[in-house]
């Protein structure tokens, strides 16, 4: 209740948002949170209670880099075989349906048909809508 309050009086979430409130309060429920820990007043099982003293092994991916020479490679052939008039036309139309808000799961699948890349659209979205950054409130 509180804070849909506070959200009101700012004209709302966008205008909330924009002011960093949510962001803010978050922030600080976290730092909040986060002395309990440190402090003794709140337990966490495993690590202020509990807690074993060697930490565990933590297995990390070690990828040959064999394999992703290869994956370059057929990623290049893929590229030079597809239909380039048609991949372009997929492209296109991911675009038009990104800049009218439409819907973007049926223009995606056609870009797959027409062998696009996921980094290729997802750089068609980034010219639509940019890239957020986070502003960093505190």
């Amino acid at each position: 209740d509180r804070y849909l309050g506070e959200i009101e009086k700012l004209g709302g979430m966008v205008e909330a948002v924009e002011r960093g409130y949510p962001q803010r309060e978050i922030t600080e429920a976290s730092f909040r949170f986060q002395e309990e820990v440190e402090m003794g007043e709140r337990t966490i099982v495993g690590i202020n209670k509990y807690a074993t003293e060697a930490e565990p092994a933590i297995p990390t991916l070690e990828l040959d880099p064999e394999v992703e020479r290869k994956q370059v490679e057929r990623l290049k052939d893929v590229r030079a075989k597809r239909d380039a008039g048609r991949w372009r036309e997929e492209m296109e139309r991911l675009r038009a349906a990104a800049k009218a808000r439409g819907e973007l799961m049926p223009e995606f699948l056609e870009c797959a048909r027409a062998n696009a890349s996921v980094g290729e659209q997802v750089q068609v979205l980034k010219e639509v809508f940019g890239v957020y950054h986070d502003p960093g409130y505190f």
